[in-house]
């Protein structure tokens, strides 16, 4: 998916470019509520996206959350968004204009487009821009249903990893005290409660102990 965006934030700028002279494109992805810079044609323009993160305002965040076109015609001139606007005061870009990228899960994405001259962009040019997101679409949303795959499946592992270390320290307890499960647990909980400590980490304690290992292994890390 990278490649691919990187790809088209070059294209972008060219055909931008076109009308307006130089420009700097980007693509800005939400994950868990946050908007990301996937991409950039120079690190100045992925520096730039922060300051509408971080003014929490400005063309590419309206774009996100109405899914419509936000165009800034001149930043000299601009009102709609005065805390990103004072940010912005001493940048060379004049121009900005922020494109959807329609995903099919649950986000949002946007093509960003700045330049130092004032605009409008010209609506040829605009339309070539929709079609270049429309097909960015695509990819963008298979490329984040395989992130969000491979996070689960990450997640999954730790579970399985954490469940694992628990279940052979209240083994390792069961042995030396004679009690059974349920009280072995018990005595880790309350252990993880008075030192502070993560239930895993405790019971990774008793295993280092028991037989000098703190990575325990479950049956699938074999496959």
């Amino acid at each position: 998916m990278t490649v691919f965006l990187q790809r088209l934030v070059e294209i972008s700028g060219r055909e931008l470019g076109q009308g307006l002279g130089a420009a700097h494109c980007s693509v800005t992805v939400w994950r868990d509520r946050r908007p990301v810079t996937v991409c950039s044609s120079d690190p100045e323009t992925a520096a730039m996206d922060e300051v509408q993160y971080a003014s929490n305002q400005g063309p590419c965040l309206q774009t996100a959350r109405t899914g419509q076109i936000s165009e800034v015609i001149d930043l000299r001139t601009e009102t709609r968004w005065p805390r990103y606007t004072r940010a912005m005061a001493g940048s060379p870009m004049r121009s900005i204009l922020a494109v959807p990228i329609a995903l099919k899960t649950a986000g949002a994405a946007a093509l960003n487009t700045y330049s130092p001259q004032p605009g409008p962009v010209p609506e040829d040019v605009k339309k070539t821009l929709l079609d270049f997101t429309t097909v960015a679409a695509r990819a963008v949303t298979l490329g984040i249903r395989l992130q969000t795959q491979a996070e689960k499946s990450t997640d999954l592992a730790a579970a399985l990893e954490s469940r694992t270390a628990i279940d052979l320290a209240a083994g390792v307890i069961m042995a030396q005290t004679g009690c059974d499960q349920k009280q072995a647990v018990n005595i880790l909980m309350k252990a993880s409660n008075n030192r502070n400590e993560k239930l895993r980490d405790v019971a990774l304690t008793v295993l280092a102990r028991f037989n000098g290992s703190t990575t325990p292994s479950t049956h699938f890390d074999a496959l």
